[in-house]
């Protein structure tokens, strides 16, 4: 195929995905209002499908020059590297053009209707044409939905909140993670002001893709779990009402950004952020239990008490893996609440779920003895007779390495495990004798 050829093709799927978009949006009227314009010059928002095409597909057809600026762009950018060290470069990179024709329209697209909110968003002159232009062609692609747009479009909504040239300024995330090389917090990570009418056409964008999102899967979780991030946009634009809508209504494939986003609103809205997350633990999407169990180390660095309640309905969920997972959390539990550490733990063993015991052989027996080597309230004992035999070869080796540093303690369990069962006590001789037989010998004279 000839050079010519793959760019014509990649055109016209250009083409393609501006009138799909656009006729899109149009099921969604009226279109968000510019958030710049001139007072004796209202904007005067288009009614008529066909003309706002026409004009969109005019003015791409004449800027020849801007789409094959934008299609080198695309190139730069993702051109793999063996096209570039082939033979025959030009070749191989038509191939590769044709192969990713709608990957790379897709990007052309995203870049021209950036350079129409860069004409709408001019603080000295607002073209609001450009704006309806290119606000029915983002709201088209986002409700279609793909991971560029999630990317690539996101930085444009910044832009429309704050009213500002996309590029110039954008919302900067703030949050605990942002850490100076001194190790202190980043002073200069601040939220930009929203304005006022950007806010009204983010709400609106918000609101028509919030409606899409019923039935059809859209980016907008994921955009939610990034503006989750700070309390000033968040709240202007509605964010936890919008994050429990979606929590009630989520497909799957969103579980894990929805988790995500609750998390992030915790700083600045407690109280919303923790009536989300119960709904999560109360709901009936298995893979939104599974991900709040999975996060909950998170949750529990902003309100342990919190979620020790989640982890006391996880624990007890009836899906199996959310069950497992909610139980790695005993470990960062054995840390903090060493008595509601052993209630959970000696629940867990008296149901003997095989693989929650083993779990919290893994994570949180080793924090427990760590802290708490002379087993006082004799849980070493009870794990032992409950778990299975991979388990017990972790917890031997756990009990040898505390016989190197306090031979007492190690005694001391042993005797605490014959007490409770004998036959289990000759298995954990045999085990021990069979790794260290100074230990075996110790263990079996103090029966």
């Amino acid at each position: 195929m000839a050079r010519r050829e793959a760019k014509a093709l990649v055109r016209e799927i250009c083409n393609n995905l501006l009138i799909e978009s656009i006729s899109l949006s149009f099921d969604f009227l009226p279109l968000p209002n510019p958030p710049l314009e001139f007072p004796d010059f209202p904007a005067r928002p288009p009614t008529e499908l066909s003309k706002i095409i026409q004009q969109a597909l005019g003015i791409s057809s004449v800027d020849t020059a801007g789409f094959l600026y934008r299609l080198e762009q695309v190139i730069e950018k993702e051109e793999p590297d063996f096209v570039k060290r082939h033979i025959d470069p030009d070749r191989e990179r038509e191939k590769w053009l044709t192969k990713h024709s709608e990957m790379i329209a897709e990007q052309i697209l995203i870049l021209q209707i950036k350079d129409w909110f860069y004409s709408a968003l001019d603080e000295n002159s607002p073209d609001t044409d450009r704006w309806y232009l290119a606000i029915s062609v983002f709201i088209g692609l986002i409700l279609r939905g793909s991971e560029i747009t999630e990317a690539q479009c996101f930085p444009l909504f910044n832009s429309i909140i704050i009213a500002r040239q996309p590029g110039n300024l954008s919302i900067k995330s703030t949050g605990p993670h942002h850490i100076s090389w001194n190790g202190e917090t980043g002073g200069n990570f601040a939220e930009e002001i929203a304005h006022p009418s950007g806010v009204l056409a983010a709400n609106s964008i918000l609101d028509i893709v919030e409606l899409y999102e019923i039935d059809h899967r859209t980016v907008l979780p994921y955009w939610l779990e990034r503006l989750s991030v700070g309390g000033h946009i968040s709240n202007l634009l509605n964010i936890p009402a919008r994050l429990q809508n979606l929590v009630l209504d989520s497909n799957e494939h969103a579980s894990e950004n929805l988790v995500m986003s609750a998390i992030l609103l915790f700083p600045h809205h407690s109280e919303e952020s923790k009536e989300i997350l119960f709904e999560i633990c109360n709901s009936e999407q298995i893979l939104l239990r599974r991900n709040l169990a999975s996060n909950l180390s998170r949750i529990g660095s902003e309100d342990y008490k919190f979620t020790q309640i989640l982890l006391e309905k996880l624990l007890n969920d009836k899906d199996s893996d959310t069950r497992v997972l909610s139980t790695s959390y005993l470990g960062t539990l054995a840390r903090l609440e060493k008595y509601t550490f052993i209630s959970l733990a000696k629940t867990i063993f008296q149901n003997e779920d095989t693989r929650m015991i083993q779990r919290l052989i893994e994570s949180g027996i080793r924090h427990y003895l760590s802290m708490n080597p002379d087993d006082d309230d004799s849980l070493i004992p009870i794990a032992w007779v409950s778990c299975n035999s991979e388990s017990k070869s972790k917890l031997s080796g756990m009990l040898i390495e505390l016989a190197k540093i306090n031979q007492q303690s190690f005694v001391k369990i042993s005797s605490n495990i014959f007490d409770l069962s004998p036959d289990s006590h000759d298995e954990l001789f045999n085990r021990i004798n069979f790794r260290n037989k100074k230990l075996g010998s110790l263990i079996k004279n103090n029966q």
